[in-house]
């Protein structure tokens, strides 16, 4: 049997950054972001490293005085500016409450579903992340995330985490359809400005693996809420870690990059429907390199149909099935083969289902 290999590729920072990517972390003297990719290392299996003031068995017993101080050392994976970070027992803790307590998933302009229309409005809780180059101090958007919250977007660690010598993510920008339009207009409707919103603070999840891409999922907090309007509006997520089956279904990749046969990007957000299959088909392709598991989706593999840059972290939506009227993220965008576009390589994507306790726990409550 012949074994084939492949250059795995993270589909966000342009071709031209790729070979100058360091994933590192941010400075230990910013309090604000915890972005340890080794935060695992000190905690055991089952707990996961969050704020005391979230770990709801932890803080009771201190409340009570019935854990003594070195044991509470025991404990500890960190701290986030004056509060500690412990390592709490997922199996103890009280289910999160969602984070999402507004209408989701559903575009408020009334003629967008007809099912010919493709253009401002149709999916407004897509964004760009914005990179500040260091020598021209212009910014620079090399990854795209979700707008799960007004003050929240979800992306790819790998986008979160990610510096080159000349770049450095400061910034989202909501509202964007086209990149050569502010407004964006279209059938005599003009949307309000896109705007860029700086970022406040990184949550990466603790498991994250540069090496393997685990967990490869991340909360971009932003300085001040966003303002819902036709173009900006949240996406929704599901609200159990249940057993959803997608395979056999299609759904649809958002935002902007160079797809497969493209020599440039283009200027407008873009969507491709692709085909979700098992996951297996991912292992056989990847295994080797990267562990393949229930965490992921394997998506695409048709001729011509793949996103091969600036992609990272965009969100793969799911119209769902039971009422065909809101829209769901179910993926978003992690790795893929170098061959892209080519019959038969799918890429791989976070299964956002299985992480959602995780963002309902560390997501902001606005």
């Amino acid at each position: 049997m012949k074994r084939r290999y492949f250059i795995i590729i993270l589909k966000s920072i342009e071709l031209k950054f790729i070979e100058k990517l360091v994933i590192e972390e941010e400075s230990p003297r910013n309090p604000k972001f915890i972005d340890s990719p080794r935060q695992e290392f000190l905690c055991s299996h089952g707990s996961i490293c969050i704020r005391l003031s979230q770990c709801h068995i932890i803080s009771q017993l201190v409340k009570q005085s019935c854990v003594q101080i070195d044991k509470l050392r025991g404990l500890t994976c960190g701290s986030q500016g004056s509060e500690l970070l412990v390592c709490c027992p997922q199996t103890c803790s009280p289910p999160p409450t969602s984070i999402q307590k507004e209408e989701c998933g559903r575009p408020r302009i009334s003629h967008l579903w007809s099912t010919s229309y493709s253009a401002i409005g149709i999916h407004p809780w897509v964004v760009r992340v914005g990179f500040r180059n260091k020598l021209t101090k212009s910014i620079d958007y090399l990854c795209c995330g979700s707008i799960i919250n007004k003050q929240t977007i979800l992306t790819a660690a790998h986008c979160a985490l990610a510096k080159t010598a000349t770049h450095k993510i400061v910034s989202v920008k909501v509202g964007e359809y086209d990149c050569n339009q502010d407004p964006d207009c279209a059938y005599g409707y003009c949307a309000p400005n896109a705007e860029d919103i700086p970022l406040n603070y990184i949550i990466v999840h603790p498991n994250y693996d540069s090496k393997t891409f685990t967990d490869n999922i991340a909360l971009l907090v932003l300085k001040y809420p966003m303002n819902y309007t036709e173009s900006v509006q949240p996406i929704c997520l599901y609200s159990t870690n249940k057993d959803y089956i997608y395979v056999g279904h299609r759904a649809q990749l958002v935002g902007w990059g160079k797809l497969a046969g493209q020599v440039n990007s283009l200027p407008v957000q873009q969507q491709l429907q692709l085909p979700i299959s098992a996951i297996e088909r991912c292992a056989l392709l990847y295994g080797a390199s990267v562990p393949i598991t229930g965490k992921h989706l394997c998506v695409g593999g048709e001729t011509g149909k793949d996103a091969c840059s600036g992609f990272g972290g965009a969100p793969l939506i799911f119209l769902d099935p039971r009422t065909h009227s809101r829209y769901y993220q179910i993926g978003l965008l992690s790795f893929g083969s170098d061959r892209c576009g080519e019959e038969g390589i799918p890429s791989v994507y976070t299964r956002v289902d299985k992480y959602i306790d995780w963002i309902n726990l560390n997501a902001p409550k606005v």
